[in-house]
C-alpha cells in the first residue's frame, strides 16, 4: 500500500492535475487501486527508519544518489518519501524509481529501487545528403558516460533542423529510433527527411507609410536569391537566427529615423512554388522630432554650450538613437580627454507625446580627475619594452587621456609584431590608474626557399628572409634572392622605423637585378638610402597615419640583347649604358588593417622621382597611387570586401627627350591590366612593337570572398581598366583598355599562389579571347 501511495503521489496525481480532473484528491484514487490491487495494511503519516537501502544502482554511486535525499534515518514524513522519489526522477538518471518500507532483522529500512536510464553507445545519421555527415557530427555528440535523454536529444534534433532550414530546407524534419545493445547500452539512429530545399523569393514589409521598402529592407541580413552571385556568397537562404538579427535590425532602423514607437511583427513565411515568400507587417507610428538638448550634471567649465559642443544633434531635427549613442559618446570624450576616466554621461529622454518630441538631457558625472600612475607591459616575451613604450602616447604621472590611449591601442596592433593588443585601465587609488598594456607576440619572421612559376617571369626559383622585428628591436632586415628563366637578382634591406626611439625613421636598399623581355634585357644595380618622419608629431592629429620620406638612388642601367627586327625603334635606340641619380619625396597615408589579408582601410601614396643629379638620365616622374578596401558583409567565416586600386604615373624629361626605356610603363598582366598578356599594352610603333609609354592610368576593381578562409584561400572577381600613353599624348579615359575576370589567391607556407582568368573587353586584332594568369612562389 506505501508504495502504490507513492507512484500515485510521484506521477498519477500530477497526470491529472495536467489533464484538469481538480476534483479527485489522493484518497479517492486509492480507493480505486485498492479494488484493483491486493493491498497491505493501512498506511501511516511517518515511519522510524534505522537506515536507507539502496537498489538497483549500477554506474550511480548509491553515495551520489543518498546526497538527493532530505532523511536518511529517524522519523521520515510519508511527504518527505513522495518529494524525494521525485527529485530522484529529476536527476534524469533513471527510468524508474520507486520507495517501500523494509523490515528486516528487527529493523526498518526505507529502500529505495532505482533502474537506471541507459547510456548511448553510438550514434548514426541516415538520409542526409545535402548536409555533410561531419557538419551534423558536430551537432550530435554522444558522451558514452551520459545517460540517455530524451529532452536533449529533441534539442539537437532543432538544432539540426535549424541548420538545414538555414540552408534552405525548410521541410527538413528528424525522426529517431533506440536500439538496445546489451549492458544497459543503446545505439541511436537519427533519420533525415530532406524535403525540398527553397530559396527565398521575395521579401515584403507591409505597412509603411513614410519609409522607403528598400531602404528598410537594406539593413537586412536576409536577402533574396539571385542566380548571379547567391551561390558565390551563401545569400537567398532561410536562417532564423539570422531572422531574428533583422528584426532587431529593422526595429533599430526605426529608432534611428523617428519612428520610436514602430512595431514590427516576426514575418509569415509562405512556399510558393518552389520559393519561399517572407512578409513582415511594420506600423511606423508617428515622427518623433528632436526638442530640447540640455546637459546637466558636471558641465565642462560650467558651461553647457561648451559639454554640448560638437554634439550632431539640434531642436527641429529627426530623432536618431544613432546620434543620441554618438552625442554620447562625444561628451563622454570631453571628460576622458581632460583626465576624468571614469566620467559617466546618462543620455535622458523625455518624450512629449503631444508635440511628437524627444527632450533629451546628457546627464554628467564626471567623477575624479585621474592621471596615469605606472605602465605595465605584459606579454612580450621577444619585443623590448622600449618598442611597446614609444607608441603609447600617454606618459607615467601625466594626466589620463582616452583618446590618446585608443590611439597608442591602434598603432601598436598596427606594427605587425603582435596578435592581439589590450590597454586596459586598473584603478590604484581615486586619482591614479595604473596602464596595463597586455600583447600577445605573433610571428614576424619568415623563410621560403622554392620554385615558382610566373606568366610574367616565367620559371622562378627565389630565396627571401626576412624579420620585421630584428631580435625585438622593432627594425627590421630581408633578403631576397631570385634566379630563374626571364628574372634573376638579389634585394638587399635594413629598415628602422624609429631611429634611437625617435620618430625619425631611415632605410638602406642594394639592389642588382636582371629582367629578360621579348625584346630586350635589362639590367638594373644600385643603391637607395631613406629618411621618414610622420607628419602628426610635426602638425598633430590631423595628420594621423600620414608620413613623409625623401630616398635618395643611384641606378646603373644596362639595355641590351636588343632584338632590332621585333624592337622598336625606341627600343633600338636605347640600348647601352646609362646611370640615374636623383631624390624622390613622398608621402604616405595607411590605414590598411592587414598588408596580408586586407580588409578594412586605405593607403595613399603621392611621390615624385626627380633625376639628374649626375646620372645620365634626366626626368621626373609623379606617381599616385590610391587602394581601397571596405568590408561589404561580416562574418565570422570570412567578410565579403570590396576592393579598388588606382595608379597614375606621368613622366616628363627635361629636354624634352624621349622618356627612357627603363622607367616606362607597359600595361598588361598579372599586376596590371588583366585580360591582356603582360607587357602588351600601351603605345606602339606601326609594326606592332610595344615601346611602353611615359605615362599611365589602371584602375583595378575587386569583390574578394572567402573560399576556405581558415586556410586563407579567397576568390575574386574583378573588372580593370587601363592604358599608357605616348610621350606626346595625354591621359584619355576614352582610350583604356577593359578587361573582367576571376580567380583564386592562397596565401600558402610556400608563398603567394594565384591564378586568374582575365576577359578583354573590345579586343583588337591578335589579341586573345582569355587570358591565363598565374603565379605562385613569385612576387607579386
Amino acid at each position: 500500500m506505501f508504495r502504490l501511495q507513492l507512484v500515485f503521489e510521484a506521477f498519477f496525481k500530477p497526470l491529472l492535475r495536467f489533464s484538469g480532473i481538480k476534483q479527485l484528491d489522493a484518497f479517492s484514487c486509492l480507493l480505486v487501486l485498492q479494488a484493483i490491487f491486493v493491498v497491505g495494511p493501512t498506511r501511516a503519516e511517518s515511519f522510524d527508519i534505522n537506515a536507507v537501502q539502496i537498489m538497483g544502482s549500477q554506474r550511480v554511486d548509491p553515495a551520489a544518489i543518498r546526497l538527493q535525499l532530505q532523511k536518511t534515518s529517524g522519523q521520515i514524513e510519508r511527504d518527505i518519501i513522495s518529494q524525494d522519489v521525485k527529485t530522484l526522477y529529476k536527476t534524469g538518471f533513471f527510468d524508474q524509481v520507486s520507495a517501500s518500507i523494509v523490515e528486516e532483522g528487527g529493523k526498518t529500512f526505507l529502500r529505495y529501487e532505482v533502474v537506471e536510464k541507459p547510456s548511448v553507445r553510438k550514434a548514426y545519421i541516415k538520409g542526409n545528403k545535402e548536409v555533410s555527415d561531419d557538419d551534423l557530427g558536430e551537432i550530435f555528440v554522444f558522451d558514452s558516460q551520459r545517460f540517455l535523454d530524451r529532452a536533449r536529444i529533441d534539442g539537437l534534433i532543432r538544432q539540426a533542423t535549424a541548420l538545414y532550414q538555414s540552408r534552405g530546407f525548410y521541410d527538413a524534419s528528424f525522426d529517431y529510433s533506440i536500439v538496445p545493445v546489451g549492458d544497459n547500452q543503446v545505439d541511436l539512429t537519427f533519420t533525415v527527411t530532406e524535403g525540398e530545399r527553397y530559396k527565398i523569393g521575395e521579401i515584403e514589409i507591409r505597412g509603411l507609410k513614410n519609409l522607403d521598402e528598400d531602404d528598410v529592407k537594406s539593413v537586412m541580413q536576409t536577402t533574396t536569391y539571385k542566380w548571379w552571385s547567391s551561390w558565390l556568397l551563401g545569400t537567398g537562404r532561410l536562417s532564423s537566427e539570422m531572422l531574428d538579427s533583422d528584426k532587431a535590425l529593422i526595429r533599430q532602423y526605426f529608432l534611428d529615423h523617428g519612428y520610436i514607437d514602430a512595431t514590427l511583427t516576426d514575418p509569415e513565411i509562405r512556399k510558393e512554388e518552389g520559393r519561399l515568400v517572407l512578409v513582415f507587417e511594420a506600423n511606423e507610428g508617428e515622427l518623433f522630432k528632436i526638442g530640447q538638448v540640455t546637459a546637466s550634471g558636471d558641465l565642462l567649465d560650467g558651461d553647457q554650450a561648451k559639454t554640448l559642443e560638437g554634439v550632431e544633434l539640434a531642436s527641429g531635427d529627426t530623432f536618431s538613437a544613432q546620434k543620441v549613442r554618438e552625442a554620447t559618446f562625444k561628451v563622454s570624450d570631453k571628460f576622458t580627454d581632460i583626465g576624468y576616466a571614469f566620467a559617466n554621461v546618462v543620455p535622458g529622454t523625455s518624450i512629449d507625446r503631444a508635440d511628437k518630441q524627444v527632450n533629451l538631457n546628457f546627464e554628467v558625472a564626471k567623477g575624479n580627475l585621474v592621471s596615469v600612475n605606472r605602465i605595465n607591459i605584459e606579454g612580450n616575451y621577444k619585443t623590448y619594452d622600449n618598442v611597446i613604450r614609444r607608441e603609447i602616447r600617454v606618459d607615467e604621472q601625466e594626466v589620463y587621456n582616452g583618446t590618446k590611449i585608443k590611439r597608442s591601442q591602434a598603432l601598436l596592433q598596427r606594427l605587425g609584431y603582435f596578435e592581439e593588443v589590450n590597454i586596459s585601465s586598473e584603478p590604484v587609488a581615486d586619482d591614479k590608474v595604473d596602464l596595463n598594456v597586455n600583447v600577445r607576440e605573433g610571428s614576424t619572421g619568415t623563410f621560403s626557399a622554392g620554385a615558382g612559376y610566373s606568366t610574367s617571369d616565367g620559371v622562378l626559383f627565389n630565396t627571401r628572409l626576412s624579420e620585421n622585428n630584428l631580435f625585438g628591436t622593432g627594425r627590421s632586415a630581408s633578403i631576397n634572392v631570385d634566379f630563374g628563366d626571364e628574372r634573376d637578382g638579389y634585394i638587399l634591406s635594413f629598415d628602422d622605423r624609429r631611429i634611437n626611439d625617435s620618430y625619425f625613421a631611415g632605410g638602406i636598399d642594394l639592389l642588382h637585378t636582371n629582367r629578360e623581355f621579348s625584346d630586350f634585357d635589362r639590367q638594373l644595380s644600385g643603391a637607395a638610402f631613406t629618411v621618414g618622419y610622420p607628419l602628426e608629431e610635426v602638425w598633430g592629429e590631423r595628420f594621423e597615419d600620414i608620413a613623409a620620406s625623401i630616398k635618395y638612388e643611384y641606378l646603373n642601367i644596362d639595355i641590351s640583347n636588343v632584338d632590332e627586327d621585333d624592337a622598336a625603334q625606341l627600343v633600338i635606340d636605347s640600348e647601352g649604358t646609362s646611370s640615374a641619380s636623383g631624390f624622390t619625396p613622398k608621402l604616405v597615408r595607411n590605414t590598411i588593417n592587414n598588408p596580408l589579408n586586407p580588409t578594412d582601410g586605405s593607403r595613399q601614396e603621392l611621390s615624385v622621382e626627380m633625376t639628374g643629379l649626375g646620372g645620365n638620365e634626366e626626368f621626373y616622374l609623379l606617381e599616385a597611387k590610391n587602394t581601397i578596401y571596405y568590408p561589404l558583409i561580416k562574418r565570422e567565416s570570412g567578410d565579403l570586401v570590396f576592393g579598388w586600386r588606382t595608379t597614375v604615373g606621368y613622366g616628363e624629361t627635361y629636354d624634352g627627350d624621349d622618356f627612357p626605356l627603363y622607367r616606362r610603363y607597359f600595361p598588361g598582366g598579372i599586376n596590371s591590366v588583366r585580360g591582356y598578356k603582360n607587357r602588351s599594352l600601351g603605345p606602339k610603333d606601326e609594326e606592332g612593337n610595344e615601346y611602353g609609354g611615359s605615362k599611365e592610368l589602371v584602375n583595378n576593381f575587386e569583390l574578394i570572398f572567402p573560399i576556405i578562409n581558415s586556410a586563407g584561400i579567397r576568390g575574386v572577381v574583378f573588372y580593370d581598366a587601363g592604358q599608357a600613353f605616348d610621350d606626346e599624348e595625354s591621359i584619355d579615359i576614352g582610350d583604356l583598355r577593359l578587361a573582367y575576370g576571376a580567380g583564386i589567391r592562397w596565401q600558402s607556407p610556400l608563398g603567394p599562389l594565384r591564378i586568374e582568368f582575365g576577359f578583354p573587353i573590345d579586343r583588337e586584332e591578335g589579341e586573345d579571347s582569355m587570358v591565363t594568369l598565374f603565379s605562385f612562389g613569385a612576387p607579386l
